[in-house]
């Protein structure tokens, strides 16, 4: 899944991290084609050009946080659907990060069918690029002893 949680912020939530050549290979584009300079700057946003969130909280925040979830809504300010959806996710290893790099791309109706079908050829189960409707976070949404 990826999850556009404001104005040009995404957060995505895949089964694993994948390589470059995993993501060309699923692509099936043609070697140096026009298509392939496409789907290698897809995955640098993705991949390359992110932060990788489970790593940040394991290696920094873990001992900060009671758990994954508190760490992504207060260091984050990820709504507490996201990180609930994200944490439902957590059971499973899984690849959490968040960038805020060319994120137009996303938006274009070409780049995201085809990140549709590569997301698709590696098995991902969740494969939509979704938009957060309202950005303002309500105080009242979220408790700290829900969690």
């Amino acid at each position: 899944m990826i999850h556009e949680i404001e104005f040009g912020k995404l957060v995505v939530i895949l089964d694993r991290q994948y390589s470059l050549s995993e993501f060309r290979t699923a692509s099936q584009v043609i070697p140096g084609s026009y298509a392939e300079e496409l789907v290698e700057r897809v995955y640098n946003c993705l991949f390359k050009h992110s932060k990788n969130l489970v790593t940040e909280y394991e290696k920094y925040y873990a001992v900060e946080y009671a758990g994954f979830c508190d760490f992504l809504y207060w260091k984050y300010k990820f709504s507490k659907d996201i990180a609930m959806k994200i944490q439902s996710r957590m059971e499973n290893s899984v690849y959490v990060a968040h960038t805020r790099d060319s994120i137009w791309m996303f938006k274009d109706e070409t780049v995201s069918s085809v990140l549709k079908h590569i997301l698709y050829q590696l098995g991902e189960s969740d494969c939509n690029l979704e938009e957060e409707t309202d950005y303002e976070l309500e105080e009242s949404e979220w408790e700290q002893e829900e969690i």
